[in-house]
């Protein structure tokens, strides 16, 4: 009961660098790790924005000449293909990781004292933050705002 008097606690789904944003607020987090929870378990995702979409890059050769030209799923679908070749070799999940690209999603609760969902909103709802973390600030008011009515 105490929970539910004092707190107010979400389920997150976001990637990296919005969940990096999210953190540096002083509430109360609790992530799904990655080191116990393989792609095989609970299969990953990505967010990749519309204009981070059609971007291609050339690999191989020189700028001049092109190897090949790759997308923003493409190198994705490297970055998890080399996760799993790892893994198969016997590396680690924790050590891994660390190939996996920032545009992975991952699940994160967060648990909001009063004052800290009013800091949190006057922040993230501002104009000038990231349209992503706003988006989730969004989600959130509309949620609070359901339950209060």
């Amino acid at each position: 009961q105490i929970i539910r008097d004092n707190f107010r606690v979400f389920l997150f789904n976001v990637d990296l660098p919005t969940r990096a944003q999210m953190v540096r607020h002083r509430v109360s987090w609790q992530e799904l790790s990655r080191r116990y929870v393989s792609g095989k378990k609970q299969p990953f995702e990505f967010y990749v924005s519309n204009k981070m979409k059609d971007i291609t890059s050339c690999i191989g050769y020189s700028e001049i000449n092109c190897g090949q030209t790759v997308g923003t799923a493409d190198i994705i679908n490297i970055c998890l293909d080399h996760y799993y070749t790892a893994l198969e070799a016997g590396i680690k999940p924790e050590e891994a990781r660390r190939i996996l690209p920032q545009a992975m999603m991952t699940t994160i609760w967060g648990a909001f004292q009063p004052s800290q969902l009013d800091n949190w909103f006057q922040l993230r709802l501002d104009s000038h933050a990231q349209r992503e973390i706003r988006n989730v600030a969004e989600a959130m008011k509309e949620l609070v705002c359901l339950k209060t009515s």
